[in-house]
């Protein structure tokens, strides 16, 4: 078993994880399904990935991040204007830098030092 002293640090990410699953989320829910509809549903769509990714990432950001209002909402903006896009994010540059930036790429490591921490906190 690996001391947590000896694992590398988690740097502080741009976006909560939280903000990061919901944008991939919203996006995916959002414009997996408009294809069935021939396009005809996209400008919902659109709309709806703008508000879901303004006002959750927004909230996400206030709340767990503790960001101040301003920061909170200018990225809620960027995100409201990456879920509304009329494509999927997912596997591009977009999604890669949503995964990147929420630190979601990095959640095993955080799962294993919240478990290290709790598990000496019960020593």
């Amino acid at each position: 078993m690996t001391n947590p002293e000896d694992t590398v640090p988690i740097a502080p990410s741009f976006l909560h994880p939280a903000s990061g699953a919901l944008i991939l989320g919203s996006d995916w829910l959002l414009f997996g399904g408009t294809a069935a509809t021939g396009g005809l549903a996209m400008p919902v769509a659109m709309a709806l990935g703008f508000l879901a990714g303004f006002v959750g990432t927004a909230a996400s950001q206030r709340i767990l991040a503790k960001d101040g209002w301003g920061k909170a909402l200018g990225k809620g903006f960027l995100a409201g204007l990456a879920v509304g896009a009329p494509l999927p994010i997912g596997g591009t540059v977009v999604g890669g830098t949503v995964l990147a930036s929420s630190g979601l790429h990095q959640l095993r490591a955080r799962a294993a030092k919240a478990l290290a921490d709790s598990s000496q906190d019960k020593d």
